[in-house]
């Protein structure tokens, strides 16, 4: 196996269009000033491999990435910090000045790898010993296959994103560049069920109880513009239970599953991301921090996962890794320092997944790189916040003077040299924007320096967050996320929110 280093490449070059070299005249994005949590490295091959699926191989701790307009699996060995081989990918095609987007990227428990090809329409499976392909062509044309799942029995689910289906391969079965060993499941909302323009991600679950028994598919269906559904499939009974969602869930992509049987879904149309508890079918709406990337924006949650009590996912325009302890309703959000002035001042991260110890490794399409939130630095964390209470009552109908509540938040420093100051932030599900509508909130002090009292200990800071509704605004349950940011960390805490 051949080291590659950040300058060269062993894989050859492709004719490029205009588009790519412009790319290379521009600069591949501004960055943060520092870089304290997440690590970059750009991709030895032409400016704009455009990389998207990632994926962990834990027998050997590479991390696997898809090149997609270049045609190449591409690995990366975290401990020399070095790309270590380039697979060519036979009869790869792309479409434009496109690649063939690889959403869903997988190893089996055999240790092969899995995924998914939009313009050949296929499933791909790299038998790793034996350094070979085969390609599984979907039946439905046009399809767009998404993300990879598998069951107990080792098969693959796959989602079909216009093909509005799901579909299962049999490896035992398959056959290369044939549709042998492929079934495939239509979805049907039924009579005035609606329509669907596309469906999300597929994950395979057990419906919380043992993993060594799944026999349930759940994915996401969405009604453009605005609209969608979560879909729940039965294995055994290959029959589809349909749960429909609130006008406001946007457009649900990413789909995960936790402990307990509950569903973590991301709006990608807004500041929004929700727990459907499938029981109950009750929804509860949280918002990430505001955007840092560009102005009057969202940040786009997308792709998610779930481990050790917390739910992981990316911002797509928000730029950054987060996650969210659901235990403690605390969400912590890193920012990715490479900003891309042509794409809104984002770099793209458009696919993620965790290694076994935790580190949270991405892709990054437009700037030819991959990153890595590393897991020895989640816990060292510049600052953290507490607040004086869980839940804020609005009544609406007090008079003027009397609807307003306060909340005092306490921000505590895990570090005695803290230059940069700290910005509080607030935002809520109140709209799918993050913002708070119809209501006002006002911090007794927007921005912050902390600094030594009586000798070299450092106290914690207490800031007091005044919220007032309008008479416009909408009784109901919410949530606010009122956070603390410094440099390019955010620690927000989530306060439930009734308005009477």
């Amino acid at each position: 196996m051949t080291i590659i280093s950040e300058e060269q490449s062993i894989a050859p070059q492709k004719k490029e269009s205009r588009y790519l070299k412009k790319m290379k005249n521009i600069s591949v994005g501004n960055r943060l000033k520092k870089i304290e949590f997440i690590q970059e490295y750009s991709i030895p091959v032409i400016a704009c491999s455009q990389p998207v699926g990632i994926a962990v191989d834990d027998n050997n701790d590479k991390i696997w990435i898809a090149a997609t307009w270049v045609g190449y699996l591409v690995v990366f060995d975290p401990a020399l910090k070095s790309f270590v081989d380039f697979i060519e990918i036979p009869n790869w095609r792309t479409k434009g000045i496109f690649g063939s987007m690889v959403w869903g990227m997988e190893f089996d428990k055999k240790g092969d790898l899995w995924f998914t090809d939009q313009v050949n329409n296929a499933i791909w499976r790299y038998f790793t010993a034996e350094k070979r392909f085969g390609m599984y062509k979907v039946p439905t044309k046009s399809s767009y296959p998404g993300q990879v799942s598998f069951d107990s029995q080792g098969r693959v689910w796959f989602s079909e994103i216009f093909g509005k289906k799901i579909g299962v391969i049999n490896p035992d079965e398959a056959v290369d560049n044939t549709t042998r060993g492929i079934t495939e499941y239509e979805l049907e909302l039924g009579e005035g069920g609606g329509d669907i323009e596309s469906i999300g991600p597929t994950t395979v679950s057990s419906n919380g109880s043992s993993k060594s028994n799944n026999n349930t598919v759940w994915f996401t269906a969405v009604d453009f513009p605005e609209g969608g559904q979560i879909v729940r499939f039965d294995m055994n009974k290959e029959e589809f239970q349909i749960f429909d969602l609130p006008i406001g869930s946007g457009v649900p992509i990413g789909i995960v599953e936790d402990d307990k049987g509950r569903l973590w879904v991301n709006n990608h149309a807004t500041n929004l991301f929700f727990m459907f508890d499938p029981l109950t079918e009750k929804i509860v709406q949280y918002s990430t921090s505001l955007p840092t990337s560009r102005n009057n924006t969202t940040t786009l949650p997308y792709w998610n996962t779930f481990r050790d009590g917390k739910v992981w996912f990316n911002e797509h325009e928000g730029n950054a890794m987060a996650y969210f302890d659901i235990a403690n309703s605390t969400l912590v959000e890193y920012q990715i320092p490479t900003r891309s002035e042509i794409w809104g001042n984002i770099s793209n991260a458009l696919k993620f997944a965790l290694d076994s110890k935790g580190s949270a490794w991405f892709t990054e399409w437009t700037e030819n790189k991959i990153g890595v939130l590393d897991s020895k630095k989640l816990d060292d964390l510049p600052i953290w916040l507490s607040v004086s209470k869980d839940n804020i009552i609005l009544d609406r109908k007090n008079p003027a003077g009397e609807q307003e509540e306060s909340l005092q938040i306490f921000v505590y420093p895990n570090r005695s040299n803290l230059e940069e100051p700290v910005k509080m932030t607030v935002a809520g599900s109140i709209s799918s924007s993050g913002r708070l509508w119809n209501m006002t909130g006002q911090f007794s002090e927007d921005s912050f320096h902390f600094h030594k009292k009586g000798g070299s200990t450092i106290l914690p800071h207490m800031v007091t967050l005044t919220l007032e509704p309008t008479q416009d605004l909408v009784p109901g349950n919410y949530t606010l996320t009122v956070g603390a940011r410094y440099d390019s960390m955010t620690y927000s805490k989530i306060v439930n929110l009734v308005v009477k």
